[in-house]
């Protein structure tokens, strides 16, 4: 016996031992129940990947069910730690426990919710299926029957509501683990949590994007009812507002899923059908450039609001074709697409090969564009057989991606999402439903709207051929306060032509440039034109014609003051500006911003070598809209 025991009565030495029962049971119950269950659950979620891989969706969810169990286990096992829940450094962990439970049940329940929509989609294509035949990783969508294409996206139409409730409790559960201290967890909870848990952000991030494209995409592949798009080639290297030059054009029918047609055609043999029957005036900047005194289809997107180009571009797809064929036509939308697209398609499928000519992801476009504008010539092919490479092309890309197995499905979604979040596809539809859902992701083209600063650099090539493929382009914007307090900014394009000398693909380079600041925002000088000012899709606009010789660079430059509003911001301890990026544009942009404060915080960072001084510096390449906010 201790010594400081001897001499201590039974009873006193009952109670005693009494009391540390009472403190010590209910932890010791816990711990145990709580890593008993942690444990469970860890051996079920490791026999997931194989039962999904396997297609055993009843498996999986019989062993979420036992997972959930565990959990619920785990929950239980730190709600027994009674008082012991609220004493200092003990109760701050098994509160982290507890949390750990919280997030491990919302994220089974969500794996859960994506097991059960896997096995009713899985039901319904086997039930659509043809004899013997199920679905699996090995097969395509071309292997799949019509009916089960059909099968396949009126499912996912009727599964969308199951979808985002899976994303948001993975959501929750994401955002509640990365509130969790890591070092306040048991190791067995860790252990059996933390390999799922970890990568609940990428799961949250890719559920967000699947989700948010099959909200458009079932709709817009034709269910409940057929549809046909409009679908703009865009050749960026002849950049124009919308993401390039409109120089092939296509329309896809698509019914339930299945593909009915696809067909190209060039812009020009549709345009020349209306020529002396168009009456169609040039806008602002086209004016005076070209020697046809109307506005054809081909450059019909010459609004930076994409929605609004393409709400003409249908119009005039419809009525050329009712005038120049006497066809009645109408689509239902417009996807415009940019060659950084078929890139990332093309690295998808693999090079194909076309009269014995191999096109791969980095030089189809190189190819593409020489057989367009002079490879013809050679093969003693007519004018109106020119663009005949780009259908074949397009044509076997089509047919590749339709053959592409199911496990490559993700990879293929993945590069959609990619270029739709760059703007290398944009999409603008009729149906109004359709394009909240696209607005929402930032993936329909529109001018954004804020209160705060803003800059939209549009370049439109006029007259230069492929010339922006090979010019050198940065923004560089400033913005610091004169002797009054204003804050005045100023826009500085600086391009370097490097075409070394004139040909069938470059020029001297002119374009047509837009700059769209602040609505309120008052013009004081620029350098290297007289500019037009003007008010446009709610904001102030600076435009004028400029060119970049062979060989050589010039800078186009704004000054302007910014409306009071943003002075009012700044002096309440914020900033922010929304940069919104030109499809098809390849520049870098750099900030040089100074209020006449220090910084005291910034997103994004600057390098840390940046840091503590009254300037925000930063450089990258404008690949994205981005919003940047500082605080003083």
């Amino acid at each position: 016996m201790p010594s400081w025991l001897k001499g201590v009565s039974w009873p006193i030495l009952l109670v005693i031992t009494l009391v540390i029962v009472v403190l010590i049971l209910p932890v010791l119950y816990g711990s145990a129940l709580a890593s008993s269950g942690a444990v469970k659950a860890r051996a079920a979620l490791k026999r997931l990947p194989e039962r999904v891989t396997a297609l055993d969706f009843a498996g999986a969810d019989a062993d979420l069910t036992i997972a959930e169990a565990g959990l619920s286990d785990v929950q239980n096992g730190f709600k027994a730690f009674g008082a012991w829940r609220y004493a200092p450094w003990i109760g701050t962990r098994v509160q982290s426990l507890e949390s750990v439970g919280r997030v491990g049940a919302s994220a089974v329940s969500g794996a859960r919710e994506l097991v059960q929509v896997a096995e009713e989609i899985n039901a319904a294509l086997n039930e659509a299926a043809l004899p013997g035949q199920v679905l699996g990783s090995n097969r395509s969508y071309q292997d799949l029957t019509r009916e089960e294409r059909k099968a396949l996206m009126t499912k996912l139409y009727e599964l969308l509501p199951k979808l985002r409730l899976a994303r948001e409790k993975i959501a929750i559960a994401s955002d509640a683990w990365a509130r969790i201290p890591q070092d306040a967890l048991l190791s067995p909870v860790r252990n059996a949590v933390a390999p799922y848990a970890n990568r609940l952000a990428e799961a949250d991030t890719a559920l967000k994007s699947a989700v948010d494209v099959l909200e458009w995409l079932v709709p817009l592949s034709g269910i409940p009812d057929k549809k046909s798009y409009l679908v703009l080639l865009q050749n960026s290297d002849e950049l124009r507002p919308t993401g390039g030059f409109i120089g092939n054009i296509g329309v896809v029918s698509v019914d339930a899923g299945h593909l009915e047609s696809f067909e190209f055609e060039d812009v020009y043999d549709l345009d020349l059908s209306v020529v002396g029957k168009w009456n169609e005036p040039l806008p602002t900047g086209l004016a005076g450039q070209f020697s046809n005194q109307v506005l054809y289809l081909r450059d019909a997107n010459w609004s930076p609001d994409v929605p609004t180009s393409a709400a003409k571009i249908m119009d005039f797809y419809e009525r050329e074709n009712k005038i120049g064929h006497g066809k009645d036509v109408r689509v239902d939308g417009v996807i415009f697409v940019t060659p950084e697209l078929f890139k990332g398609l093309l690295h998808l499928t693999g090079p194909i090969t076309i009269e014995g000519r191999v096109f791969d992801e980095t030089n189809f476009f190189d190819k593409l564009q020489f057989d367009v504008e002079l490879g013809f010539l050679y093969e003693n092919k007519p004018v109106a057989q020119r663009k005949e490479i780009v259908k074949q092309v397009g044509d076997l890309l089509v047919n590749r991606l339709m053959h592409i197995p199911a496990s490559s499905w993700p990879q293929l979604l993945a590069t959609v999402t990619d270029s739709l979040n760059k703007g290398d596809m944009i999409v603008s539809v009729r149906d109004k439903a359709i394009q909240e859902v696209v607005d929402r992701r930032g993936w329909s083209g529109r001018t954004l709207v804020t209160d705060k600063d803003y800059l939209w650099v549009i370049d439109a090539n006029v007259n230069a051929q492929k010339t922006d493929g090979i010019t050198d382009k940065e923004t560089v914007y400033s913005v610091a306060q004169d002797a009054a307090g204003n804050l005045i900014a100023t826009v500085k394009l600086n391009y370097r032509n490097n075409a070394q000398k004139a040909d069938w693909r470059y020029t001297r380079y002119r374009s047509y440039t837009r700059v769209y600041v602040p609505e309120g925002s008052e013009f004081i000088t620029a350098t290297g034109c007289a500019p037009e000012v003007y008010k446009e899709l709610g904001k102030q606009v600076f435009g004028c014609h400029w060119n970049v010789d062979l060989k050589s660079s010039n800078t186009l430059s704004f000054t302007y003051k910014l409306p009071p509003r943003i002075l009012d911001q700044t002096n309440k301890g914020e900033y922010q500006l929304l940069a919104q990026k030109q499809p098809g544009a390849k520049r870098e942009l750099t900030l040089d911003l100074s209020f006449g404060k220090k910084i005291a915080d910034a997103a994004p960072p600057e390098d840390r070598v940046e840091w503590g001084d009254l300037f925000y510096r930063f450089t990258k390449f404008w690949d994205l809209t981005r919003n940047f906010t500082i605080t003083f």
